[in-house]
């Protein structure tokens, strides 16, 4: 019986119809409806299942177009429901209705597994739900039994499938993906069975924040205002970043937005002028995502102009002098934009952004107290002038413990220091010697207690400017507050600062100055630069090469004028030959390397470049005993000079730029003592005549400034000559306007000095002969070594 049924079958379906079970899951191509549901034999009446398959065929055409949205999970579950509904009253119902329970408990999980995989579905559609009823009451027949066998074994093959891997059939559906089915009035819209899968297939991600969408859109044509490096800066970071925009949302700034732009509008606290910042007119309430996307650009423009203020990227320096040879610690923009966006306070990391140094903060502090109307500021310029201050030192012998002199009386009343007996008032005691240690070392000088023609200027006062207005005093704090901002980000644990307005060096360690001298620097015409560099060597007993700007400038001048044996040389009777020129100062001249006699020489049509001029080490050396060689373009370094007399004038810009120290030998001990451990007795040492060239181990940084307003250990604006006119042009390249400062009046018209301090002479030399004011040189190495000075 199971083979007859099982033939007819198969004579039902032909076979071209017959659909393996291994290939129903392959999505082979459909066949038309009419195909699959024709069984009788050409001729003869169709039965009612067949009329109702028709009828269901028409009703599928009808409905083509909603087909087209169906998913193969309604497919399988709705073809599951069909079979049951088509299986026939017989004897064999149980056996039916078991099988097409589990190919309905079967289609459930197969069509989670497929979602996204949709088979080709070759079975019969099934009748409508009278068609059914009608099969359903019919009598049972051979041909209907059949049929019903012929339901049954396509409900196993769909059972079969469902048994299979998902993978499997997930791969097959992929190489043979096909249109699912369509709806009809019997293949119902199960969208319960449907749902969950249709969302896994149909999920997306969600839609881009649309103020950042808007920016994307925006900056374009929004960058093309600034510079390259801000522009694709900003373009890159918006680019790469996720979720939503930093600064503004549709409902108004964000937490940080707010933080930052209230930040930048205190900039002016911070010596920038908040005005140069453009903001967000409003700060709160909602705005389309068009708006939002322009406030968000403007505050991220705001933030790059801030970082770069602050900075000291808000002028070149090297535009106002090339002296100024400083380069401003500038971050990267992109940097800047993903390190504020990450920060949890990006006010804060705007104020991080201003320089550390000790003498910014302090400036900063003094220009919030001048723009308040301070009190420590009223107070200086309402102070009274102390009494003492008006008692004048003149020039006069060396003063020293012990001794006896009518001018140790003045010196106790300019240090407030009244004798224990007036029968003392003239000695020299230890409390007198206390008190010039104690003004020695608040005063930069060596605390000997000895009190000659160098500790007499300073105690007789340095020259100090004519008072300026409130707003000029603002201009210059913020001027200098700006030279800061061009330094080095981290000085240095231990440096050398050589202040050229002061004409003062400090040796600091752990940001604590251990250490202040005199110096000489370049004078006006001869402007020592500013620039940061490495000292890395020592050089004892050196040789000096004459630089390249002094032959041009100084020497050919003098060697043209010699040939004629009168000129310049003639005040002191006679010519002089461009030999005896190079002789007065112990000049040496070569070519190729080799030496050559200058009278040799035409010198009004010879190339002094190709020319060098060498002195050997000694007592005319300009260099002195030392120097401390830091490598730069601008070949500048510090050094000894044999013109101690120098020290003494309270206008120190004498030199051709370098910088002559005062004691090279205390300098030279606090340098090799930090950097090799040497004691003060090895480097004395040094000093025996012979030449040698010390390296350091570490690299010490110096730092030359050109800051012309300082603040003390008492909070106190202390101001400086603006010698090489830098103020001015600073003011202007800065905020459009001038500033209004009297240089200070020098009077050196009493000094005397005979060595750089009242203990040490370079050369040993301790009674350099004194000379009075407007007395002549007497030689021509006089005349010489001062145009020659380094």
């Amino acid at each position: 019986m199971a083979a007859a049924l099982s033939l007819v079958c198969s004579a039902a379906l032909g076979a071209d119809d017959a659909i393996p079970a291994d290939k129903s899951a392959a999505g082979a191509e459909s066949k038309p409806a009419t195909e699959s549901v024709a069984t009788s034999k050409p001729g003869e009446p169709a039965k009612e299942g067949e009329a109702a398959g028709a009828k269901a065929t028409d009703a599928k055409a009808v409905d083509a177009k909603a087909a087209d949205t169906k998913s193969p999970d309604a497919k399988d579950a709705s073809e599951a429901k069909t079979a049951d509904a088509n299986a026939p009253e017989s004897k064999d119902k149980p056996a039916a209705d078991v099988a097409a329970k589990d190919d309905a408990a079967a289609a459930k999980p197969a069509a989670t597994e497929t979602a996204a995989k949709p088979e080709t579905d070759t079975k019969t559609p099934a009748a409508s739900e009278p068609a059914k009823n009608a099969a359903v009451e019919a009598p049972a027949t051979d041909e209907t039994s059949a049929a019903s066998d012929d339901k049954k074994e396509a409900a196993a093959a769909d059972k079969a499938e469902a048994d299979k891997p998902a993978a499997e059939k997930s791969a097959a559906g992929a190489a043979n993906p096909v249109k699912a089915p369509e709806s009809t009035a019997a293949l119902q819209d199960h969208s319960d069975a449907a749902a969950p899968a249709a969302a896994v297939a149909n999920q997306v991600l969600p839609p881009a924040d649309p103020v950042l969408a808007a920016v994307r859109q925006k900056l374009p044509a929004a960058v093309q205002r600034l510079n390259d490096d801000d522009a694709a800066a900003l373009t890159a970071f918006y680019g790469d970043l996720n979720g939503k925009a930093i600064w503004v949302s549709t409902d108004g700034l964000t937490a940080k937005g707010r933080a930052v732009t209230a930040e930048i509008r205190k900039a002016d606290d911070w010596g920038l002028e908040s005005s140069a910042f453009q903001l967000p007119a409003s700060t709160s309430g909602p705005r389309s995502a068009e708006d939002a996307a322009d406030d968000e650009i403007t505050i991220a423009i705001a933030v790059l102009k801030y970082a770069r203020y602050a900075r000291g990227g808000r002028i070149n320096p090297a535009s106002i002098s090339q002296m100024l040879d400083l380069k401003p610690p500038l971050l990267a923009p992109k940097a800047v934009l993903t390190d504020i966006a990450a920060a949890s306070a990006p006010d804060g990391y705007l104020r991080d952004l201003h320089p550390k140094h000790e003498q910014f903060q302090r400036l900063r502090k003094v220009l919030l107290e001048l723009r308040g109307t301070g009190p420590s500021q009223a107070a200086e310029e309402d102070e009274p002038e102390d009494p003492a201050l008006a008692v004048k030192l003149p020039p006069g012998r060396l003063l020293g413990p012990g001794r006896s002199d009518p001018q140790v009386s003045l010196l106790r009343q300019r240090l407030k220091v009244p004798a224990d007996n007036p029968a003392n008032e003239n000695v020299f005691d230890e409390s007198v010697a206390e008190a010039v240690r104690a003004f020695q070392r608040a005063n930069g000088l060596q605390p000997d207690a000895l009190v000659g023609n160098n500790t007499r200027a300073v105690l007789n006062g340095k020259p100090k400017p004519v008072s300026v207005s409130g707003d000029d005093r603002i201009q210059l704090v913020l001027i200098n507050m700006e030279r800061w901002r061009w330094m080095p980000e981290k000085l240095g644990e231990f440096y050398v600062w050589d202040n050229v307005p002061e004409a003062l060096t400090r040796v600091v360690k752990d940001n604590r100055i251990i250490y202040t001298d005199k110096i000489i620097v370049g004078q006006p015409s001869w402007p020592t630069p500013s620039f940061s560099a490495d000292m890395k060597t020592v050089v004892f007993y050196p040789s000096w090469g004459v630089p390249p700007g002094i032959k041009r400038k100084e020497l050919l001048p003098l060697l043209r004028k010699s040939n004629g044996g009168g000129g310049l040389f003639g005040i002191f009777g006679g010519g002089y030959s461009s030999q005896a020129v190079l002789d007065a100062y112990d000049l040496r001249v070569y070519y190729n390397g080799r030496q050559v006699n200058a009278n040799q020489v035409d010198w009004n049509s010879a190339n002094i470049g190709a020319y060098s001029f060498q002195q050997p080490p000694g007592p005319k050396n300009p260099l002195g005993n030392v120097k401390f060689m830091f490598p730069n373009s601008h070949d500048v370094y510090m050094h000894d000079t044999p013109e101690r007399n120098l020290f003494g004038r309270s206008f120190r810009a004498l030199s051709h730029g370098c910088m002559r120290v005062q004691d090279p030998r205390r300098f030279a001990e606090i340098i090799l003592g930090e950097d090799k451990g040497w004691s003060e007795e090895r480097v004395r040492g040094m000093f025996n005549g012979n030449s040698s060239t010390i390296s350091l181990d570490k690299h010490i940084p110096v730092h030359v400034t050109y800051v012309t307003a300082r603040v003390d250990d008492n909070g106190k604006l202390r101001t400086y000559g603006d010698f090489y006119g830098l103020d001015g042009r600073t003011a202007r390249a800065l905020t459009g306007q001038t500033i209004r400062t009297q240089q200070p009046v020098y009077d050196d018209s009493g000094v005397e000095a005979v060595s750089s301090n009242d203990s040490y002479s370079s050369s040993g030399n301790q009674g350099y002969q004194r000379r009075k004011k407007n007395q002549g040189p007497q030689t021509l190495s006089d005349v010489i070594g001062d145009i020659f000075s380094p």
